[in-house]
């Protein structure tokens, strides 16, 4: 094995033991984890950003955002006899984007392309990052949100590697070449089947928790992510294209940077947030 893909298994590896850490450590681990996450997806767009414009935009107001969301959702008790997190996160959003504004109306060098590129960073990746933040569970061992948080990433990241083995060894008929020219639609067929046995993994892991949810809509998730995580890659490779880079950092040796690692799993937060309003419905 050569030492470029040494390094990319033991990278690979540690980020595995990181989330097991996420999954079992409980919340104020994973609060800080996910904040420390969001603060470097900011560095990182607003980095690509300038890489294509030279313009030093108005990061502040995300920056803000990153470092709130986690934990107005991972402690919402005392917010509870007011708003609910959710509302919380959307208000805290809201208010990021009237400090843009109200800085482009009083900076008199301040134009509006960068305000709209401060802005644009608000809904990607930061209002992706709020979903994941509203999926965090509580230490409590019975909500579906244990389950929600297995999903958002076993299945995409599973989806992902069988994209990757079955479009390598099988890959024939190119997807996206304008966008990614190694992606083939043998490989977008791994990526659903992959999402469908991280659906099948995650209904297994729920027994953990003592949970007794039915298998269908999680693979009916794990489907959905397995296409939903594919349309996060593209999109945050066609940023890449734009801005003229490789990867969005190297935090991870041979990994990129954490949109580089996030980009399928932030794109599946909003799919997995929905399946356990459901589950938390039935």
């Amino acid at each position: 094995m050569d030492s470029g893909r040494k390094t990319r298994v033991i990278v690979g590896a540690l980020l595995g033991l990181l989330f097991v850490g996420i999954v079992a450590l409980g919340s104020i681990f994973r609060t800080v984890v996910f904040t420390v996450a969001a603060v470097i997806a900011v560095y990182e767009m607003s980095n690509m950003i300038y890489k294509k414009t030279e313009k030093n935009i108005f990061a502040a107001p995300a920056y803000v955002f990153a470092a709130l969301c986690f934990p107005i959702a991972s402690f919402p008790a005392a917010l509870a006899a007011r708003m609910s997190a959710a509302t919380a996160i959307m208000l805290l959003g809201a208010l990021c984007l009237m400090l843009i504004a109200a800085e482009r109306v009083f900076n008199k060098l301040r134009t509006t392309e960068e305000s709209i590129y401060s802005a644009f960073m608000l809904i990607y990746p930061m209002s992706l990052f709020g979903m994941l933040a509203l999926i965090m569970p509580a230490d409590g061992l019975t909500s579906p949100k244990n389950v929600g948080l297995l999903l958002v990433f076993i299945c995409p990241l599973m989806g992902d590697m069988l994209a990757y083995y079955i479009g390598s060894s099988m890959g024939k008929r190119k997807l996206c070449p304008e966008i990614s020219p190694h992606k083939t639609v043998e490989g977008c067929y791994g990526s659903f089947l992959g999402g469908l046995l991280g659906g099948f993994a995650c209904f297994l892991l729920q027994f953990i928790w003592g949970l007794r949810l039915p298998i269908l809509p999680m693979l009916l998730v794990g489907i959905i992510c397995g296409g939903v995580g594919q349309i996060g890659d593209l999109f945050a490779s066609v940023i890449k294209r734009w801005a003229g880079a490789k990867d969005y950092g190297n935090i991870f040796p041979g990994h990129g940077g954490v949109i580089d690692r996030l980009d399928s799993v932030l794109m599946c937060a909003p799919v997995a947030l929905c399946y356990i309003w459901l589950s938390m419905l039935g």
